[in-house]
């Protein structure tokens, strides 16, 4: 018994080493196997924060989830107050196809749609691409990389009638098809490996009544993901901690490293942005406490950033390193 102990213990050690030098396009791919058998709720991996912001430009239409104050400045000063919302609003600056190759797992999008067109957009603020351009980048990353999955969380849908999720919901299927993994009571056997064997690559967590019949899609209570909607890296933290000690049991979670800009914080700074006056803050004191946190049924599970390829903070790198306590906690127990 000891002799294997000292062996699963080196084999730790090497795991963890060759961790260090990760293949971020190909992470889920070179777990270790005993990894790939962790049911997708219990590990850790990376996100990004309104992950179609990348799409959106200065010249965007003002979009439907802006506040009626903002959309009225719009109105009476046009592209100059534009260029400052346009400031606030842009949460990632990498392509979909360069997060998906940087490592990140999980996509955060908001849907509207737009006066006389048919079809539906991201949005944050200002328009972005339209989504259906957004899932194709993903379904172009998968059939390259048969052994990664994506979580598409579907979070607001912006002037959605019943029609209008109809369409959405088709897109999707037609996108992805066979891809999607149907949602179970319970999920505990959803791993990589079950999911590779099935064929599956794409979670979708569909937050609106609209898709209940819809056996593709997740609700809401299988993915919650509590907002600390504050300026504060503090009271962030606070509250992450809190709900994280609350974790549901048989359910994904999110948990969101980000700071939420506030009327006062953009007033005293409307020529700054969001990635100066929040991410930048937020990302630095996020790390360390990452790196404390351990995955599983207790802890932590899919984490957001915004900027999450911001110089010098291993986002990537420290989510996905966190997998390996795993290992370890199994060799210690």
């Amino acid at each position: 018994m000891l002799r294997r102990g000292r062996i699963a213990i080196c084999q730790y050690k090497r795991i963890k080493m060759q961790s260090e030098h990760i293949d971020f396009e190909n992470w889920m791919a070179q777990l270790p196997n005993s990894l790939r058998e962790v049911p997708v709720i219990n590990l850790a991996i990376p996100g990004s924060h309104d992950s179609g912001s990348c799409t959106i430009s200065r010249s965007s239409a003002v979009s439907p989830d802006t506040s009626p104050v903002v959309k009225q400045l719009c109105k009476i000063f046009g592209a100059v107050v534009k260029r400052l919302v346009y400031n606030w609003v842009v949460t990632q600056h990498s392509s979909i196809t360069e997060q998906l190759t940087g490592g990140i797992r999980y996509l955060d999008l908001r849907i509207a749609t737009k006066q006389h067109s048919k079809n539906l957009y991201f949005v944050h603020g200002l328009y972005g691409d339209e989504i259906s351009n957004i899932l194709k980048d993903v379904r172009e990353y998968l059939d390259t990389h048969v052994k990664e999955i994506v979580i598409l969380d579907f979070q607001h849908f912006y002037s959605f009638r019943e029609n209008d999720h109809s369409n959405m919901l088709g897109i999707i299927h037609n996108t992805f098809g066979r891809k999607l993994c149907p949602c179970f009571d319970n999920l505990y056997h959803v791993t990589l490996n079950w999911m590779f064997a099935h064929g599956y690559q794409v979670i979708v967590i569909y937050r609106s009544r609209a898709a209940a019949y819809m056996q593709t899609c997740w609700p809401s209570s299988a993915w919650p993901t509590p907002w600390p909607n504050t300026t504060d890296v503090d009271e962030m933290f606070r509250f992450l901690t809190q709900k994280l000690a609350s974790r549901p049991p048989n359910a994904g979670y999110v948990t969101q490293c980000v700071l939420t800009p506030d009327g006062p914080l953009i007033l005293l700074h409307p020529f700054s942005t969001l990635e100066q006056r929040c991410a930048s803050i937020c990302n630095t004191a996020s790390i360390p406490w990452l790196e404390k946190q351990i995955p599983g049924p207790e802890g932590i599970n899919v984490v957001i950033f915004d900027f999450f390829d911001m110089a010098k903070i291993p986002f990537c790198q420290t989510i996905i390193q966190l997998n390996h306590k795993l290992l370890k906690h199994n060799v210690e127990t």
